[in-house]
């Protein structure tokens, strides 16, 4: 089951390169693309783990996987806190019309700071020694 972990453990990293390299440049893609990019990275780290320990994701959402880290892999209890708050930006699919919610500075920080945070909890917990 553990395989094709390492092309989610790459993608998320490529994410995450992206992300930060932008938020550097004075955030270059603007809020709505890189909450995309953020999420991006976020989930594709979640997957890799999930994936690596022999596990297929229950749901692609990232509080769903949050949820099975945190069961299964003691992920930390601010996780599902900052899983809820990119929800908050979630466009999901409806017949509705649901005006779509523009991140903030201060809420780019936030997520910036939430995929730091994941990134040194995966990569110490799950692929300390790893290259991909």
């Amino acid at each position: 089951m553990g395989q094709n972990w390492d092309k989610y453990y790459a993608d998320a990293m490529s994410y995450y390169k992206t992300a930060i390299g932008s938020n550097n440049k004075g955030n270059k893609l603007g809020s709505l693309v890189m909450y995309n990019v953020i999420s991006l990275s976020i989930e594709n780290y979640l997957t890799a783990v999930l994936m690596k320990q022999g596990a297929l994701p229950k749901h692609s959402g990232i509080n769903s996987m949050i949820r099975e880290l945190k069961g299964d892999f003691m992920a930390p209890e601010s996780f599902i806190t900052e899983g809820r708050f990119l929800n908050k930006f979630m466009n999901f699919c409806s017949l509705d019309i649901i005006p779509q919610i523009e991140p903030s500075d201060s809420d780019i920080a936030r997520m910036i700071s939430f995929l730091e945070e994941l990134k040194v909890w995966v990569e110490k917990g799950f692929f300390s020694s790893l290259e991909v």
